[in-house]
């Protein structure tokens, strides 16, 4: 038996287990299994799987702030491609995990906190970056922008639910832009970065 496993290992292999199977999928005997111990030891670091997984969840929530402040970071381009480049990361992350495990975090009410807290994080970046290139005159006036970055990312989850490809998405949502944009919106959208 492997001795000495930290609870970083075991976050980290069970969120493998579970953005490649789902949450409902993933047994603690299977994560035991994984990582050489026995399912005592795994209870004596968390308390049950659902402690487990809001601890995998926390990680995996940390990860893509720090993908989000990357994003933003990144100089150059116009503000219309910025939000090119956000939603294309919002999509990455949506196909970094199984579409099963998207399924099971947002129906399990025991994780409704992450799976809100995750999508208000992604929510308010789109929706800052949209009021910019409303105000740069790049969107039609009549554009709400929060309404606009909740319903593009339903629609976005929706469609990556139902088994939509990735590179689907992103033309969907450069034509969603594009069709929102200003004449001075499209040309800047049609630039190359």
């Amino acid at each position: 038996m492997k001795r000495g496993v930290t609870k970083e290992e075991i976050i980290h292999a069970t969120q493998e287990l579970i953005a490649r199977n789902g949450i409902r999928a993933v047994r603690v005997d299977e994560i035991a299994q994984t990582l050489g111990i026995s399912k005592r030891t795994l209870y004596e670091m968390f308390t049950d799987k659902n402690d487990l997984v809001s601890a995998c969840l926390e990680a995996m929530s940390h990860q893509q702030r720090e993908r989000i402040v990357a994003c933003r970071k990144r100089r150059g381009g116009n503000p219309l491609q910025k939000v090119l480049r956000l939603t294309n990361e919002y999509i990455d992350n949506l196909y970094t995990v199984d579409h099963r495990f998207l399924s099971d975090i947002s129906r399990k009410i025991i994780f409704a906190e992450h799976y809100d807290e995750h999508r208000e994080f992604w929510r308010k970046e789109l929706t800052d970056y949209l009021e910019t290139c409303r105000q740069e005159q790049l969107l039609l006036p009549e554009i709400d922008a929060p309404a606009f970055a909740e319903q593009l990312m339903n629609t976005i989850l929706d469609l990556r639910l139902n088994g939509t490809v990735r590179e689907e998405l992103r033309l969907f949502c450069r034509t969603i832009l594009r069709g929102a944009g200003t004449r001075k919106g499209i040309e800047l959208i049609d630039r190359k970065p």
